[in-house]
């Protein structure tokens, strides 16, 4: 059952990719391979917990990849929506270098702080 848990994953990883590359519009192409390769695994390993709850025997054993799951959703969530909202705050008239500079700068900030917090509460005593 694992060989066909493996292989679900990969199907639906190869899929999105190939769905989220062919769609990319006025994207380039590395910037949709990128959007294509992150937005597989998300997509991949929610395929895989589902597969695992529904099909697999005792499939409530997959809770260690369920928290990576989530773990990794709160953390990319906070990186890149802090990122945005700080590029969309500054002034155009400045220069996108500094703005990608001190955005990117925010949202490690902001990913590190809720790995912390992800971390003090779950891990609390």
């Amino acid at each position: 059952m694992q060989l066909i848990g493996v292989l679900v994953f990969f199907t639906a990883t190869v899929g999105m990719w190939i769905g989220v590359v062919r769609n990319r519009g006025t994207l380039n192409l590395w910037l949709a391979n990128l959007t294509g390769a992150v937005g597989s695994f998300i997509v991949g390993i929610a395929v895989l917990i589902l597969f695992n709850r529904w099909f697999v025997p005792g499939g409530n054993s997959v809770r260690g990849v369920v928290f990576i799951f989530y773990t990794m959703m709160a953390v990319l969530g906070a990186f890149v929506g802090t990122w945005l909202l700080v590029i969309a705050r500054f002034n155009q008239s400045e220069s996108p270098v500094v703005r990608h500079l001190i955005a990117g700068a925010c949202g490690v900030l902001a990913a590190l702080t809720t790995a912390v917090l992800w971390v003090m509460i779950l891990f609390a005593k």
